[in-house]
C-alpha cells in the first residue's frame, strides 16, 4: 500500500510547492480564468512566492502532502484572517492537490491538519475564499464551510466571482 505523508513544509519543498501551485492553477482554472492569464504563469514566479511564504518571519503555516516517492503532490497554507473587519480569526489561503492525489481523502486530511494547527494557536473560527466556478466549493461545503459573502476579483482583465465560506466554530469542525 502506498504511504503518503503530511508534514510541515520546509525550505527544501519550495520547488515542489511551486510546481503543485502552478500545475493546479493550469488544470483547475482552465475555463474559469482567461487562458491568456494561465498561459503567462511561470514556475519562477511561484518559486519566488514560496520562498517568501516559507520565510520564518512570515506568520503562516504550510503543510505538504508527499506521495510514496517523496514528491510534493499537494499543500495547504493558512494563517491569520486577512478580512480584519470580520470577526473571524484564521484563513485558509490556499489548498491544492495534483490530479493524482484527488479523490483519496487527502484534501480532508490537509484541512483537518491546518484546522488542528489553528485550534492549537487558540483560533476559534476560519474562512476561505474560493472562485465560484471552482469545483472545490463543494469540498469546502462538505467540510462544514458556510457561505458568508461574495466579491468580484479581476484576473487577467476579466471579472470572476469569489465566494467566502466560513467556519464559526472550528472546535467542532469535520
Amino acid at each position: 500500500m502506498e504511504q503518503w505523508i503530511i508534514r510541515q513544509a520546509e525550505e527544501k519543498d519550495i520547488h515542489g510547492l511551486a510546481k503543485v501551485h502552478l500545475e493546479s492553477w493550469l488544470t483547475t482554472y482552465r475555463g474559469i480564468v482567461p487562458d491568456t492569464y494561465l498561459d503567462g504563469l511561470k514556475l519562477e514566479s511561484r518559486i519566488e512566492l514560496w520562498t517568501r511564504v516559507l520565510e520564518p518571519a512570515n506568520k503562516t503555516m504550510t503543510f505538504v502532502l508527499e506521495n510514496s516517492s517523496g514528491e510534493v503532490v499537494g499543500f495547504i497554507n493558512g494563517g491569520l484572517s486577512r478580512e480584519t473587519e470580520l470577526d473571524i480569526e484564521a484563513e485558509v489561503y490556499s489548498l491544492y492537490l495534483l490530479k493524482e492525489a484527488h479523490g483519496r481523502g487527502h484534501g480532508r486530511e490537509l484541512m483537518n491538519r491546518l484546522t488542528s494547527y489553528f485550534r492549537e494557536q487558540g483560533y476559534h473560527s476560519m474562512l476561505v475564499w474560493v472562485l465560484e466556478d471552482n469545483p472545490a466549493v463543494q469540498f469546502y461545503k462538505k467540510m462544514g464551510g458556510e457561505f458568508l459573502m461574495q466579491d468580484e476579483l479581476q484576473i487577467g482583465g476579466e471579472s470572476v466571482t469569489e465566494l467566502c465560506l466560513e467556519w464559526r466554530n472550528i472546535a467542532v469542525s469535520a
